[in-house]
This record gives C-alpha cells, structure tokens and sequence, in this order.
C-alpha cells in the first residue's frame, strides 16, 4: 500500500473535486488522477463516483475514509517519532483549539515562544470534536469540556464569565465589578449560541437561579456579543477580555448550596492521547500555557 495515494485519497474525499485536491496538494490534477486509479485497482474497490462536477463517495468509499485517516494519523506519528529519536528535537506540534481560545491567549502564548521551542500549528475545532481531534491528527487539545477519562491532561485553570454593558450603563457608570447573577433578572440578554461550553455554564446556573431574560440575542463569536453590549444592545455574557469600551463585571452564581457565591467560570484544559511521542515536551508546554495564563491574568486566582 503506497500511503500517498492514500494522502490524495483524502484529499479528493475533503476538497471534493480531483481539481481542488490537486491545488490543495500543489501537484498536477493528473498525477491525483492516476493515484486514484491504481489505489482502486489495488484495492479491487471503485471508491467514487461522479456526480455532476463533483466526485461523491461510494458505500465502499465511505467505510474506508476512518480507517485511511488513521493510517495518515500513525503513518505521521511514526514519521515523527523517528525524526526525534534521530535528532532529539520536536519540530512541530499541531493544536486543536476553540476560536475563542486561539484569539484571547493561544495565539499570544505562541508569540512567546522560542527558537527553540516546536512550531505550534492551530487548527480551529468545535469544543465537541476534540477528542476526534487527536485522533486525526493533532497533537494536543485546549478545551473548555472535561477531557476524555482516556486521555492525559493538565488543568489551565478556570476563566471567568463576564457581563459587559455600555460604558454609559448605570453599572458601568457606578463602577460595578460584580454582580449575583440574580440581579440581571428581566435583562436583555446577548449570548453565545449553544456551540460554545459558556453558554451550557450560563444556562445551568440561570435555571438553578431561576433567572430568565425577557428577549435573548444570540450569536456564535464572543467579540461580536461584547461589540453588540458596548453599542447599548442589552447585557452580553462572554469569556473575552474587556473590548470596544465595553464595561465587564464577573457574574456571581448564588444559587450554589453553602459556602460564599464564587464567579461562573469555564475550565480549560490541555489534553493529549497517552504515549504520544512528544508527550513530555506537551506536558511541558502545557504548563508553560498554564504559567502564562496566570500571568496575564485570563485565569481566576485560585
């Protein structure tokens, strides 16, 4: 089994097209062509079919794309692994990652990083994939949801959630930094969508407060709920950094059974599948992440 037609397999399965694969590839669209051919040949499987433009997967196709992935997956691991054992050093690290992440501490810890550190290479994935994630490929994962009971992980720590309303809102006006989250009772409300783990932390701790808002706005990008409080739109609730003068004030859940009412927050962690041939210099990095965030004050103080 030659595992570059396996490559341009996959290629043509996630472009769609023989064309785009080509160009994804930087090759010539018949050299995918005829790799395509003579992996069916080999395999005595027809794997597409045409349909219009396109080319569409058949049932045998189909069944083949998860283990094919793996293949790639391992074929790259063992790859790698050789080329650490033959010079000591991880060139490169891939990181799966929320967008929201990548933007508010990801990207600037990267920044931070070394000669002689491994290249960290992000790639943007719903916080529900990730566990999929490392088994496709990536190196590592930094997620809001706890980890897979199977994977190694380290604890970043937790990041508060935040209301933001407009600099001449009478919180913002009077200085208020906190708040019970009762007391945003009969709001209007803008919130990230159900694609993100804040929104599951919010919607827990509202129903156990017996809290509801009367009109909710919702959408999928942090920046933009907090862009829409500071222009007046109503009360957003987001894990981003104070932005566009909006005035941030840490929600309060009081709902909680004993003890002081402590900040809604989401916890982060870094994961990695166990026996990962970097996994030493992961763990490493991991803590270095989880040094910065304290610094930098994105975590809560424990």
């Amino acid at each position: 089994m030659n595992f570059r037609r396996l490559q341009y397999f996959l290629a043509v399965v996630d472009a769609g097209t023989v064309t785009a694969a080509a160009e994804r590839l930087h090759v010539a669209q018949p050299a995918v062509s005829r790799q395509l051919k003579t992996l069916e040949r080999e395999l005595r499987l027809q794997l597409f079919e045409a349909q219009g433009n396109r080319l569409a997967l058949t049932s045998a196709g189909r069944a083949l794309v998860p283990t094919a992935r793996r293949l790639m997956v391992e074929t790259r691991g063992f790859e790698e692994a050789a080329t650490v054992l033959r010079t000591g050093r991880v060139e490169e690290l891939v990181a799966s990652t929320t967008s929201a992440s990548l933007r508010v501490f990801l990207a600037p810890f990267i920044a931070t990083t070394g000669p002689d550190d491994p290249k960290i290479i992000a790639r943007e994935v719903s916080h529900f994939d990730m566990t999929d994630s490392l088994r496709l490929g990536c190196d590592f994962a930094i997620s809001p949801a706890a980890p897979d009971g199977a994977l190694r992980h380290v604890p970043l720590g937790k990041v508060a959630l935040r209301a933001f309303v407009s600099p001449d809102h009478e919180w913002a006006r009077t200085g208020v930094t906190e708040l019970p989250i009762s007391a945003f009772a009969g709001s209007t409300a803008i919130l990230a969508s159900h694609h993100s783990v804040s929104r599951y932390i919010l919607d827990d701790a509202l129903s156990r407060a017996g809290v509801a808002f009367p009109s909710v706005t919702e959408c999928d990008d942090g920046q933009t709920v907090v862009a829409l409080a500071a222009a007046g739109r109503g009360v957003g609730f987001a894990t981003e950094g104070s932005l566009y003068g909006a005035h941030p004030i840490v929600v309060l859940d009081d709902a909680r059974a004993g003890g002081a009412s402590r900040p809604l927050a989401l916890p982060l962690h870094v994961a990695w599948i166990p026996g990962h041939f970097a996994e030493t210099i992961i763990e490493g990095i991991a803590h270095r992440i989880r040094d910065f965030l304290t610094a930098q004050g994105i975590t809560l103080a424990e």
